[in-house]
Formats: C-alpha cells, structure tokens, sequence
C-alpha cells in the first residue's frame, strides 16, 4: 500500500504506548483512523490529542479478549467510514511469575487479550480486505516472540503464538493470490505503561490475583527497563514502513539479533537453550 492517503486504519490499543503512536503516525500520513481501547477516558483523550493535530479519528471502547466486541468494532469502522484498509492488532498486557504458579485467570486474561485480540482481529477484519482486494495487517508480537525469558510464560506463549499466527497467514494469503499485505510487529523495550497493565484487569476473571513476595522487585526491573527504553514513536515509524513497502517482520531492536539467531542456530544442532534472551 504505497499511498496511504484517505485510507482508513485501525488501530486497537490505541489509548497509549505503541498503539497512540501509531495511530498518530499514520494519521500524519493522511490516514484516518479508528482508535480501539478498552480504557474509555484514556481513549478519549487521546482521539482528541489527535484530532487537534489535524488526524480524523473515531473512537470505539472495545475489549478484544471479545469476538463479538471485535466484530462491533468493525461494523463501527464500516459504517463510519466506510472502509477499512490497515488494521493493526495491538492491545497487549504482561503477566507472569515462575510457570508452576501462575494462576489459570492470568493466563486466560494475558492470552485473552495478547492471543485472542489477534484472532479476534484476524476473523473480523481479513474478509473485508480480501474482498476489496487491498489492505495490510499488523499483528503485534514482541521480541519474546523470538526469544524467551524466565518468569514470563504467559506472556511469551501469546507473544510466539501471535509470531506462529501471523506468519500461518501471511502464506495463506498469498496461496490464494491476495494483495492483502502482513506484517508482524516485534519490538525490545519500548517505553510504553505495560508495566502497568493490572490497571485493567477484568472483573470477569475473579479477583486480582495476589503479588508474590518478589513481585515488586521484578516489576522494579522491567519498569527500569522500560523507561530506558525505545521511544515510541520510532516503532510506529517502522510500522508504518512495513506497511508502504509490504515488509513482512518488524525488527525494531537490532541489539537482539544476534540472540535470535544464536536460538535458532541452537535449535537446528540440537543445543539446550542458553541464557541469551530479554533479561
């Protein structure tokens, strides 16, 4: 999609982080974009941000662990602005702890959102696109969904299924001769409020499970890293990138390549897995 001018995108997560900025990124590209969160007042003021800097926006309050808040959302895009052209599956919360523990509700809250919402996303946006025979998706992994780190389970599972999922459909794709282009977001640290993501744990799933003893320490050292972590209005850059020249992996973090390619190198010979990863 050279010329995204016009053009209509989505964009879940959009109240913050990764998801603001590319909302914003493309919307300076002359996209107008529906912004998708599940933090109504968050979501709000940032459209309005946004639409102070000239961007067309919408906004729709949407939980994507949904189908049918998924399919609400785009039955919303359509009748607003009818059409949709970039859709970029990126709402995505943190849990974690040592495997053997984590409670079942934090696995079905990380998955239901980081998992799920791309699927979600998948079966309610891809048969537009391919109908109207144009259109991009982006899925947002992470780098975890290359390399694995200790205490993180959850969270690494969502985030190599998300890789698994996107690349599944790149290939079906082009098997049937769609233009439909397919991206797969895979960022380091970025400087986003994931950190934080209990801020929406959903009632539905039972009370917030209790912290850990050491929980305030490795929540310490993940916001440390953080913070010193890439802006993120250089990942929606790239976003945007892969988007115009039909680039399938986004590798936003170079300094992580070569533990990539020590894993997989590995798991070609057969070695057991090193300590090479996020931490």
């Amino acid at each position: 999609m050279r010329d995204l001018t016009g053009k209509v995108a989505v964009v879940t997560g959009a109240a913050s982080g990764i998801g603001l900025a590319i909302s914003r990124r493309l919307g300076a590209d002359g996209m107008r974009v529906m912004m998708a969160d599940v933090e109504e007042p968050a979501l709000a003021a940032a459209a309005k941000d946004l639409a102070a800097e000239g961007i067309e926006t919408a906004v729709a309050v949407t939980d994507v662990r949904s189908a049918q808040s998924v399919d609400a959302l785009a039955s919303a895009t359509l009748e607003h602005f009818g059409a949709v052209h970039v859709v970029c599956n990126n709402a995505g919360v943190a849990g974690g702890g040592p495997a053997w523990e984590i409670p079942l509700n934090v696995w079905e809250w990380v998955l239901g959102v980081n998992l799920f919402g791309v699927v979600h996303g998948i079966r309610a946006f891809v048969p537009h696109l391919v109908a109207q025979g144009e259109g991009h998706i982006v899925n947002t992994a992470s780098v975890a969904g290359l390399l694995t780190a200790p205490w993180m389970a959850p969270y690494n599972a969502s985030k190599h299924a998300v890789v698994g999922v996107s690349e599944t459909l790149y290939h079906e794709l082009a098997a049937i001769g769609s233009a439909v282009g397919v991206s797969v977001l895979c960022p380091g640290f970025v400087r986003t409020n994931i950190g934080e993501s209990n801020r929406n744990w959903p009632d539905s799933l039972g009370p917030l499970p209790a912290d850990r003893p050491d929980s305030e320490e490795i929540r310490a050292a993940i916001r440390t890293a953080i913070e010193s972590g890439t802006d993120p209005a250089v990942v929606a850059a790239s976003v945007r990138d892969a988007i115009v020249n039909d680039t399938f992996w986004i590798l936003t973090h170079s300094d992580f390549r070569d533990a990539i390619t020590a894993r997989f190198g590995g798991a070609v010979e057969g070695r057991n897995p090193g300590t090479a990863g996020l931490v």
